[in-house]
């Protein structure tokens, strides 16, 4: 039998980087497809929260038009208060907004004359004509001929502008769209001064073979150009179970900027919000109801269990998590708010095997999560009882005196064994 590669010494580890950088999109795109309007104070504390759990980069509002993005009618308070958060004025994180059109870029530069500026603005273009004309009104060539105009506000106003590329990976109206459409936009943004490019996956259409072909495509292109430009960033919908590891993809081929949001909200703009029929881009052109951006508990999770840093406190983001949920009154998508974080060490927990304590309540809606008592270390009389036949030493966690905490255990053949 041949070697496994984990038994040749060959670890993934070696092709995975030693940080990424998330932005959380929760109070722009992670709102925008919710069919009830979140109150402004809720916005605000959102904010608060993710600053505080360590975010340097969060995405804030769209100065869409009002009745068109009804969720973010309330753009310019939301801004000037997340810049008044003592913890932003402490921090000073990076604060993105949105804009498709030259008012809402105007609205922007206003902010910004007011001492409340975005530190970038981005901009949406499809990557193929059909969902331009369906989401935005517009072909490629006809909205390119408008953004120069972006461009200069953003330059005389002292905020980045954002490139932001939809269906890069798949259109959920033509299919497949060629990498070729996403290139020749960046090319041209280049060309006009454009340093920020955000490709996004965006009604979940990729799969981890397409992601990584398309970053590696984009990575060979222009990662020479990485101190002047970016454009390493994984942004994936989720549709059919698959944005965690499209993500996890697009970071083996490169990308070092992961978008994500809170709860896997997120989608096309809603059409009926709080029972009222609107405009926002129509009505639905997704593939169902149920979908999102990649969710920021799983993605932040999956990264720590790789040894992938991120600067951010799971455990208050998985707090925050199970907090959304009330916000949005609804059990959401998201699996470690319900299961938790993997166990690192034995522990007490369901010990007896026909113990009925644990059974989860019947849903929907599953509002059962992991209980604290899972990670309740199990004693040293426990270890040696339940392991017999192995011997063991025992550790400390970092923030830890529990010398039973963290246990490693070693066969009873290890040469190796202390």
């Amino acid at each position: 039998m041949n070697p496994t590669k984990a038994e040749e010494g060959v670890e993934i580890k070696g092709v995975l980087p030693k940080e990424i950088t998330m932005l959380e999109l929760l109070l722009r795109d992670g709102l925008q497809h919710a069919s009830t309007i979140v109150p402004t104070d809720a916005k605000i504390w959102y904010a608060d929260q993710l600053v505080r759990a360590g975010y340097k980069y969060i995405e804030v509002t769209n100065f869409g038009h009002p009745a068109l993005l009804t969720q973010s009618r309330d753009a310019e308070e939301v801004l000037e208060r997340v810049h008044k958060l003592k913890i932003v004025q402490e921090e000073k994180p990076d604060l993105k907004c949105y804009g498709m059109t030259k008012k809402a870029f105007e609205r922007a530069a206003d902010m910004a004359q007011k001492g409340y500026p975005p530190n970038s603005v981005a901009f949406t273009i499809s990557s193929e004509d059909l969902h331009g004309r369906r989401n935005s009104g517009r072909t490629r060539k006809e909205y390119l001929a408008q953004i120069p105009d972006f461009i200069k506000i953003a330059e005389a106003n002292g905020f980045e502008i954002d490139m932001a590329i939809a269906c890069v990976y798949g259109s959920p109206i033509s299919g497949p769209v060629g990498i070729e459409n996403t290139l020749e936009l960046m090319d041209w943004g280049l060309d006009h001064g454009i340093k920020n490019f955000t490709p996004c996956d965006t009604t979940g259409e990729s799969n981890p073979r397409r992601s990584y072909e398309y970053m590696s495509t984009m990575v060979d292109r222009y990662g020479k150009y990485d101190d002047q430009i970016k454009f390493r960033v994984a942004h994936f919908h989720e549709c059919r179970g698959m944005s965690i590891s499209n993500t996890f993809a697009c970071i083996l081929a490169g990308a070092r900027i992961i978008e994500t949001s809170l709860g896997m909200g997120g989608g096309q703009p809603a059409f009926m919000v709080e029972g009222t029929p609107g405009k926002g881009s129509g009505p639905l052109y997704t593939n169902s109801w149920e979908v999102g951006n990649c969710p920021t508990e799983d993605c932040l999770v999956m990264l720590d269990e790789m040894g992938i840093e991120t600067g951010i406190d799971i455990d208050l983001l998985l707090q925050l998590g199970r907090v959304f949920e009330w916000t949005m009154q609804r059990s959401l998508p998201v699996w470690t708010t319900k299961s938790g974080r993997p166990i690192k060490y034995p522990v007490e927990w369901c010990i007896p095997p026909n113990s009925l304590e644990h059974i989860p309540p019947y849903g929907p809606p599953q509002m059962f999560w992991a209980s604290p008592e899972k990670y309740i270390p199990a004693s040293k009389e426990f270890i040696e009882r339940e392991f017999t036949g192995r011997t063991f030493k025992f550790g400390k966690t970092d923030d830890s005196d529990d010398e039973y905490v963290k246990i490693e255990f070693f066969e009873e053949d290890d040469p190796n064994n202390e």
